[in-house]
């Protein structure tokens, strides 16, 4: 089409027609009313603020109410059942038990439930009062009497038992002396009364029936028998005296035994009746103390939740009235600026169309004019760029191509390894699990988990470090084969999912020849390896049906292979769930107490046989649990071990140690120093020495003052362990080998750790003065830590006899509770000289018993 045609067929293209003007009038810009339309949004915004705001102040209202009012109560009627079933728990297990612990339990298990109660009816703010309430009240305090009652006759009962034992065995004593046992004649016979024999017997038999009361019966009529089938030969010998005594003795223990029995006969119904009267209260407390409490704090959140409802019909509704005035603003502007913009708009569509000899006709405002000037400039550019960008688009959709299957791969695998990822993990795993369903198979999942990664990590660098995971990866491609789909979930896990799995040991040989293939040596840059990998297992449907559930199941077996010593695999059992859910509970626990201060630390004392002085202590971490119990280290450092806690417990315990320490030395203690035991773990972080250092400094200590006990495992953590502890050494800090001769212990210990104590484990003292081959071993073991200049420290000595033995090795350190007690900081001082004057006190007896012999 040629130019001039088209400027006869379109007036936008044409000479502008001369425009009449006219008067010029007032008119707002598009700025202007724009600026109106924003107030007037801002006006209906305010208003809505305003009314949000006030029924928001009604929630909190009701919020404060429910807070201040209903929740205490619930709060103590919750304490009022618990401490009802603890009281009734508490006489319950005293009235079952056959030797009752101290009354006190019971006296303070009622005073706590009388207290909950007087709590409940008198704290502020007060309940509501109802007969119901003042009856149970009254009914609360007879169960406790009636349960006090009940366990000052269990404890009765215990007194004639034990004054029933104590007849019986001085009647036993009282027979024998008589001659029950017989008379030794000089040709190595025995000369035996047959009437003293016959009461001998019987005697014996009571004794041995205490705790069979069908048997007791029958003894006693024995002894009776023969007491009177022998009466006339007893008054004769041994007398009449000896007689009456023998049955005033035997008819006071028939008479507690009869009592016993008859207290039995009556503790189960009365047990019971205690029971069921503490059921009943439990659901009248219930009933009259906390529903009422429940039921007035339901309606205040009722009342709250009505008025935060309110505030929020308000907001809606702001936001309605907000809504409609900008479209009610944007109707008005875009009718004020379409009009000027029509004659761009046919312009615009030529140009669209393809005519680009378009161009649009200037007039209107100045921006709808200057619009018109660059949209011609536009045209202009257009005709010149479409060319090259025809050229361009079709590289541009070449790169967009390659780009978009890039990221699908990257979205569904491992960019360090290539393996398929997490995501795609699952939806395979989904997928095989909807064919195993349909086909009835069964399907394997293994979490593969290299053993001690991390060291290589931090040893090697994280470089060194991707590329031994890209090697074991080859080796993991090669060992599944084609008919397993191998993926990495992350750092140093992988899985494997096998499909149309036959037979559980089919998967055990698989997972046997994964273990196998990744202990063989490993070449990396140069450097030979040597790795291990931990392998756990789960099986659909046998260990569960579906995938999270299977996935869980095979970090559980994973888990257990690891606590199994790692370098090994283990099949999923639901009993290794219960275990995992029980490590976590006792992880929350402990975390729990970390932070509420529960832990606490004891002091044990170590004294120097050749000095016969208290050189030392050890430090005990101890958890006070809420039940009351002492709980020791052995219970949850493992725990805190594997949730990375034990570096805030090592904290804390070299904190408090030290600051005990310098405690004692104020107190006169001059040489006062302690041991702590440190987890293998705690030398991975960088910054230990750094922290030993500043507890000593913080503490104003010598580095003396503190020894830093570990055991063998420190060689599991490698090279920047030892770095670590010679560091440790030359800050002056002692280092001791703990628990040696435990297991395996290796001499290369002895040669590789910077160490300047050894001490030996408790199980090597156990039987040192009851079997020669220990007392050689631990000889040996002394006199080559005194040849390489150590000094040696022997645990748990609890007998003078080890002591007697010890004493013979030379100068050595011991410790136990021979000598002396775990006990809290204040009482270190005190127990340390005490521990000292014990040690003298046994050594001085050992060196008396040669010369009393010798005399």
């Amino acid at each position: 089409m040629r130019p001039d045609s088209a400027e006869q067929h379109d007036p936008t293209v044409a000479i502008a027609p001369v425009v009449r003007r006219t008067p010029a009038r007032l008119r707002l810009g598009i700025g202007a009313r724009l600026a109106l339309g924003l107030a007037a949004v801002a006006a209906v915004i305010m208003i809505g603020h305003g009314l949000a705001t006030e029924n928001t102040r009604r929630a909190v209202e009701a919020l404060h109410s429910m807070q201040v009012e209903h929740e205490p109560q619930a709060r103590r009627a919750e304490a009022v059942m618990e401490k009802l079933a603890n009281y009734d728990r508490t006489v319950i297990e005293y009235l079952q038990a056959d030797h009752p612990a101290a009354f006190e339990s019971i006296t303070a298990a009622g005073d706590a439930l009388d207290l909950a109660v007087n709590h409940y009816f008198n704290d502020d703010p007060p309940p509501p009062i109802t007969a119901d309430a003042v009856q149970l009240r009254i009914e609360l305090a007879h169960h406790i009497a009636q349960g006090s009652k009940l366990a000052s006759l269990a404890a009765k009962r215990a007194e004639w038992f034990a004054r029933r034992r104590v007849l019986l065995d001085g009647l036993q004593r009282r027979i024998a002396s008589a001659g029950g046992t017989g008379v030794a004649l000089a040709n190595e016979q025995v000369l035996l009364r047959r009437s003293l024999a016959e009461l001998a017997s019987a005697i014996d038999a009571i004794r041995a029936s205490f705790g069979a009361p069908e048997k007791l019966d029958q003894g006693d009529k024995e002894f009776r028998a023969a007491l009177a089938r022998h009466d006339a030969e007893l008054a004769r010998s041994p007398g009449h005296a000896w007689l009456d005594l023998v049955r005033e003795d035997f008819n006071e223990s028939v008479q507690l035994h009869r009592a016993i029995a008859a207290f039995d006969a009556m503790n189960v119904p009365a047990r019971r009746s205690f029971v069921e009267a503490g059921s009943t209260l439990s659901a009248a407390a219930q009933s009259h103390l906390q529903e009422p409490a429940r039921s007035g704090l339901l309606k205040a959140a009722a009342r709250a939740a009505a008025a935060a409802e309110l505030a929020e019909q308000t907001l809606t509704r702001t936001g309605v009235a907000v809504l409609a005035v900008l479209l009610l603003v944007s109707l008005l502007l875009s009718l004020s600026i379409t009009v000027p913009v029509r004659r761009l708009t046919a312009a615009t569509r030529q140009l669209t169309a393809g005519n680009r000899a378009a161009r649009a006709r200037g007039g209107g405002s100045a921006e709808i004019a200057e619009l018109a000037e660059s949209f011609n400039a536009m045209a202009d550019q257009i005709a010149r760029a479409e060319a090259e960008l025809r050229a361009h688009q079709t590289e541009l959709e070449r790169h967009v191509a390659e780009r978009t299957q890039q990221l699908h791969h990257l979205a569904h695998h491992d960019p360090l390894t290539q393996l398929p990822n997490r995501r795609q993990l699952a939806t395979r795993l989904a997928a095989a699990l909807t064919r195993a369903t349909a086909n009835e198979q069964r399907v394997a999942l293994l979490f593969v988990d290299l053993d001690n990664f991390k060291s290589i990590n931090d040893t090697l660098g994280h470089n060194f470090g991707d590329r031994v995971l890209q090697a074991i990866t080859e080796r993991l491609r090669l060992a599944t084969g084609s008919r397993a789909l191998l993926a990495r979930l992350g750092g140093d896990e992988f899985t494997v999912l096998m499909e149309d799995v036959k037979s559980c040991e089919e998967v055990e040989e698989r997972a046997a020849a994964l273990v196998a293939t990744l202990q063989q040596p490993l070449l990396v840059d140069g450097r030979i390896l040597s790795t291990s990998a931990s392998i756990g297992a789960s099986l659909y449907p046998d260990h569960a049906t579906d995938a999270d559930a299977l996935l869980r199941a095979a970090d559980v077996a994973l888990f257990r292979a690891k606590e199994l010593g790692r370098n090994r695999f283990a099949f999923y059992r639901p009993a290794l769930y219960d275990a995992a859910a029980q490590r976590f509970r006792l992880e929350q626990s402990l975390r729990r107490a970390v932070e509420a201060g529960d832990l606490m630390l004891m002091y044990q004392a170590q004294v120097a046989l050749h000095t016969r002085e208290t050189i030392g202590v050890e430090a005990l971490l101890r958890w006070r649990k809420p039940d009351g119990r002492i709980a020791t280290a052995t219970e949850f450092i493992h725990i805190a071990e594997k949730t990375g806690l034990i570096h805030e417990l090592t904290g804390w315990v070299l904190r408090t140690a030290t600051e005990d320490v310098a405690r004692w030395r104020q107190q006169g203690w001059h040489h006062a120093c302690v041991g702590i035991n440190v987890s293998p773990m705690q030398f991975l972080e960088s910054a230990f020495v750094e922290q030993v250092s500043a507890a000593l400094e913080a503490a104003a200590l010598p580095a003396s003052a503190l020894e830093l006990e570990l055991t063998e495992t420190v060689f599991q953590t490698g090279a920047p362990t030892i770095e670590a502890l010679r560091r440790l050494r030359e800050l002056g800090v002692a280092i001791a080998l703990d628990d040696f001769g435990s297991g395996y212990s290796s001499l290369t210990s002895l040669e590789q750790l910077p160490i300047t104590r050894v001490k030996l484990d408790r199980t090597l003292i156990e039987s040192l003065d009851t079997n020669p081959r220990s007392a050689a071993i631990a000889r040996s073991i002394i006199t080559l830590c005194h040849g390489l200049g150590l000094e040696v420290m022997a645990e748990g000595v609890e007998r003078p006899e080890q002591l007697a033995v010890l004493t013979q090795y030379g100068p050595i350190g011991v410790q136990g509770y021979l000598l002396a007690q775990a006990v809290p900081a204040d009482q270190v001082v005190s127990e340390a000289q005490e521990a000292a004057a014990r040690a003298r006190k046994m050594l001085a007896a050992l060196d008396m018993q040669p010369r009393i012999m010798r005399a």
